[in-house]
């Protein structure tokens, strides 16, 4: 374990990803799982208000299976010639049975309604809204569709169904299901805008001449859309009627979340897992400096500071995902907002325990992990899953910030005088130099630890730069001990001090591999 320590803190950037990784991990585990399920509130029974829209245009008598017999007859609908044939199933004839099956089969309860619209050259209401468990008078309904005609004026049976919805104060969807373009393109995507401003779900489901594209335009957003072949409508109506809200970190069905209970609750776990990824930046910034791995007093004001962080940085993102229109690249970009802000300000963080860390290299790493770490927690979190999910995107999360940080600090090594620290002759760290002084002494607070046995003094001496200069200058109090004549001393790179079993070195750039 000693040789596996030793060999990290060779490469300072692997050592940050691998203890931000992990402690993001254990947080998510230990509190940010918990805490989840602890806020979770239970799907209510308030009900949901369905229209099944469904197109009956003349394209929906086409044959899809089974034997005809050509009448020899043809007749042209919506611009297109069709052969008039006896016997044979239709698309009308597979969307009855699929409604049939769906209708025998729904999720939809006592508390929920539904109701159909046909439209073809006109909108019309087949059966208003109706218990789900009225199956007998439903399926009647359904068997109405049969009677199909004319073009498909879309628009209005968008329209339509508004009207059977907006009067009732159940959460309102509307199924469409169409084979063809509209009428009007143009005239039902503004009825379709009209009707998601007014909170209405639109779910989608094509076939035949459906344009995806167009549909998706339609609902305003490509996951509301299915498209089936002939056979599978039965299979294309069950996962829209399995559609269900969503929140940002989550999939699992939930009741209804207000904005500002949802922001915190997303704030929180969020928080947890800044708290995680801090923690043990500091741990690993330690071990990399041989010095105690978290004194009480930094623990105090990283745990306030990563979880004020992780709060401003969930709530953001879930206002953002509650405000933003349903369209899936505009609620992605939410998401990613989320980490992007958690690892700037985690980047800004270490700028006050990695001495002279540049600000702006500090918020140009911590974005760039941050940013990293969001596209991958998004495809871990869809690839496995809920919890798995999750807890996978944290690990990619937590090790892409620190590698970021780390990196970032590594690149201004390489651009600037540095301090190089020799603990043996194959183990040595590197110190950024600047206005903010590096310590050594025998104390907890010093950045490199001297022991105090040896006759070091808490605070026996410290580096810093002046304008261009590179100063040492030692304790009053050891320089007294040693009647040092001049305890401030001008340094160049190359020049080195040894203190006890350590040796000091003033190095130029490149940085020393």
């Amino acid at each position: 374990m000693s040789n596996i320590l030793r060999n990290l803190r060779r490469n300072k950037p692997l050592l940050f990803g691998i203890y931000a990784a992990i402690g993001c991990l254990i947080a998510a585990i230990i509190l940010g799982e918990p805490f989840l399920a602890l806020t979770r509130i239970a799907p209510t029974t308030t009900g949901k208000a369905v229209v099944l829209l469904i197109d009956t245009s003349g394209s929906m008598g086409e044959i899809v299976s089974g034997d005809v017999t050509p009448t020899g007859r043809t007749q042209t609908v919506d611009g297109k010639q069709y052969r008039i044939v006896t016997g044979g199933t239709s698309k009308i004839d597979v969307v009855i049975e699929s409604l049939l099956k769906l209708v025998n089969t729904t999720q939809l309860g006592g508390n929920d309604r539904l109701s159909i619209v046909k439209f073809d050259s006109y909108a019309s209401q087949i059966i208003g809204l109706t218990n789900p468990t009225e199956k007998d008078k439903l399926q009647t309904a359904i068997q109405k569709l049969r009677n199909i005609s004319g073009s498909t004026n879309m628009a209005d049976g968008i329209r339509k169904s508004y009207d059977q919805l907006r009067y009732s104060n159940l959460t309102p969807n509307i199924l469409l299901f169409t084979d063809g373009q509209p009428d009007s393109a143009e005239e039902a995507l503004k009825a379709a805008q009209d009707i998601r401003n007014n909170n209405v779900n639109l779910i989608a489901v094509g076939t035949g001449d459906a344009d995806i594209h167009y549909l998706a335009q339609l609902t305003g957003d490509r996951s509301l859309v299915f498209y089936a072949d002939s056979g599978d409508i039965d299979q294309a109506f069950r996962e829209a009627e399995a559609i269900i809200g969503k929140e940002l970190v989550e999939s699992a069905p939930t009741g209804y979340l207000s904005l500002e209970y949802s922001m915190l609750r997303i704030g929180g776990w969020t928080a947890f897992l800044a708290l995680g990824i801090c923690l043990s930046l500091i741990i690993g910034q330690n071990q990399y400096m041989h010095r105690p791995l978290l004194t009480p007093k930094k623990g105090i004001i990283s745990t306030l500071g990563s979880l004020s962080a992780g709060m401003i940085a969930g709530g953001v993102s879930q206002f953002l995902f509650f405000s933003l229109p349903e369209i899936t690249i505009l609620q992605t970009a939410s998401r990613i907002i989320a980490w992007v802000i958690l690892g700037t300000l985690l980047g800004g963080g270490t700028h006050f325990f990695v001495p002279n860390l540049k600000l702006r290299n500090a918020l140009i790493g911590g974005t760039l992990g941050g940013a990293m770490g969001a596209i991958a927690f998004l495809i871990t979190a869809i690839a496995l899953g809920d919890i798995s999910g999750r807890l996978s995107g944290a690990v990619i999360l937590g090790f892409c910030i620190g590698l970021m940080i780390a990196w970032i600090e590594q690149k201004q090594l390489s651009q600037e005088p540095y301090l190089l620290v020799r603990w043996t002759p194959t183990e040595k760290t590197t110190y950024l130099l600047g206005a903010t002084p590096i310590t050594i002494g025998s104390s907890v607070d010093a950045q490199i630890p001297l022991n105090a046995s040896e006759g070091f003094t808490p605070i026996t001496a410290k580096f810093y730069k002046q304008g261009e200069n590179i100063l040492m200058e030692f304790h009053p109090e050891y320089a007294e001990r040693k009647n040092m004549k001049k305890p401030l001393q001008q340094l160049q790179p190359g020049d080195t001090r040894k203190l006890g079993n350590i040796t000091l070195e003033i190095m130029s750039t490149p940085m020393e591999n």
